[in-house]
């Protein structure tokens, strides 16, 4: 597949936090981010030992979910309501290439949950449960 993720997802740089889509269907996506060693954020978090902020981990893997309930309803409008049990198991240095997937797990009521891993080199790096709201745009 290797899309790129702005013809779906209303993120635009610098706050776009996955560079390709890999794969995507009804229920899961997968997609990827080289962090790359020039990235403003670096130079403060954390000079001499950087490392990616886990709350961009967290924004990756939300915007991932948001790229899969796009694709389910393109019209749509997804706001992340939830974040559940974030794990942070390594930290993912600069050049690294981070792989995104996310499990639906149900959809009711307008709100779409789903399970959401980050992989550097099959290696999990961080998990969190994610909550997001689908709601028609507004014309």
């Amino acid at each position: 597949m290797h899309v790129p993720p702005h013809g779906l997802l209303p993120h635009q740089p610098p706050f776009l936090f996955i560079d390709e889509v890999l794969s995507c269907d009804d229920t899961s996506v997968r997609a990827r981010r080289r962090f790359r060693p020039d990235e403003d954020f670096f130079r403060g978090h954390f000079p001499g030992r950087p490392l990616v902020p886990g709350v961009l981990l967290i924004e990756a893997l939300a915007q991932t979910f948001a790229y899969l309930a796009l694709s389910r309803a393109p019209d749509a409008l997804v706001y992340l309501t939830g974040v559940d049990r974030a794990r942070f198991r390594r930290p993912v240095l600069p050049d690294q290439v981070v792989e995104f997937y996310v499990q639906l797990t149900g959809v009711r009521l307008g709100l779409m949950s789903g399970k959401g891993e980050a992989r550097v080199d099959g290696t999990k790096v961080a998990d969190a449960h994610l909550t997001g709201l689908v709601t028609p745009r507004e014309t």
